[in-house]
């Protein structure tokens, strides 16, 4: 897909199954398994649909999936492919892991960041070795912290050799990383979890991250359990699908297996519906 000057492409950081009751949150199960069957674990398939935005400068990836370093124990727990298909995808594109220039991080959770470093040689290191990484300096905070409040979900290797090695890079709030590519924190989800919008003239490309993981979130009330403020996730979703709705944007629904991305629009009872629904780029 084109979006102006950039070639984006959707590549894939891992496939999964899930809790429903976490990726829906206070939705009846009755309500959400008409949309995604459970198995008899009450787990739903998901995807972990990371972006690969290219122009004449950059060569950009916003999340890494889970990346290689995870135990036997928990891939079977979480029912994961064999290997790691990202940088198969890459390979695929004709990238090289030490092409990329810069990485964005939504957040710093095992299924966005695992892929932000891999065990190289017995060692871990920054998996894209040539890339600045830029994490929120909230989320950045968080994740160090230990506190028991906060803490889920986090990984050590994951993110501390970024720092370690000199290739991270904190932002506060929204930044322009480059022209035409700019992070927005968002909150809702993590204190310092951050969405992307990729822009080029009119065109452009919002990766909402966890704010909305699948289709089915586009409604205000469907977000996560592991969401620490609820309030601000529904109030900043509704903003962003504004914004993207209202510019024609393209959304990445980056935990949806079947529907990766689609168009948005405004609905006088839904408030947001979901077009152009499509399997790729």
């Amino acid at each position: 897909m084109r979006i102006g000057d950039w070639q984006v492409d959707l590549v894939s950081g891992g496939r999964f199954l899930h809790d429903g009751g976490i990726l829906y949150g206070v939705v009846p199960k009755s309500i959400w398994q008409t949309i995604t069957p459970a198995d008899e674990q009450n787990r739903v398939p998901l995807a972990m649909n990371c972006v690969l935005a290219r122009n004449q400068t950059h060569t950009v990836l916003i999340d890494a999936g889970h990346g290689d370093k995870l135990s036997p124990l928990d891939r079977k727990s979480h029912s994961l492919e064999p290997g790691w298909p990202m940088l198969t995808d890459l390979a695929r594109l004709g990238v090289a892991p030490e092409d990329i220039d810069i990485v964005l991080l939504s957040h710093l959770h095992w299924d966005h960041a695992g892929g932000a470093t891999s065990r190289i040689d017995g060692n871990v290191r920054p998996t894209f070795p040539s890339a600045t990484y830029y994490v929120q300096r909230q989320e950045w905070a968080d994740a160090t912290s230990n506190s028991l409040e906060v803490s889920g979900g986090y990984q050590d290797d994951d993110y501390l050799p970024l720092a370690s090695e000199g290739r991270l890079m904190l932002v506060d709030g929204s930044h322009e990383i480059v022209p035409g590519l700019r992070v927005i924190q968002t909150g809702g989800h993590t204190r310092g979890h951050q969405a992307v919008e990729v822009t080029s003239g009119s065109e452009g490309l919002m990766f909402l991250g966890d704010i909305a993981p699948t289709v089915a979130h586009i409604r205000r009330m469907w977000c996560t359990s592991y969401d620490l403020d609820l309030p601000q996730s529904r109030r900043v979703k509704s903003e962003l699908f504004g914004h993207a709705a209202d510019r024609g944007y393209w959304v990445v629904w980056n935990h949806d297996r079947y529907n990766p991305i689609s168009r948005i629009e405004r609905h006088l009872r839904r408030e947001y519906v979901p077009v152009e629904l499509r399997e790729n780029l």
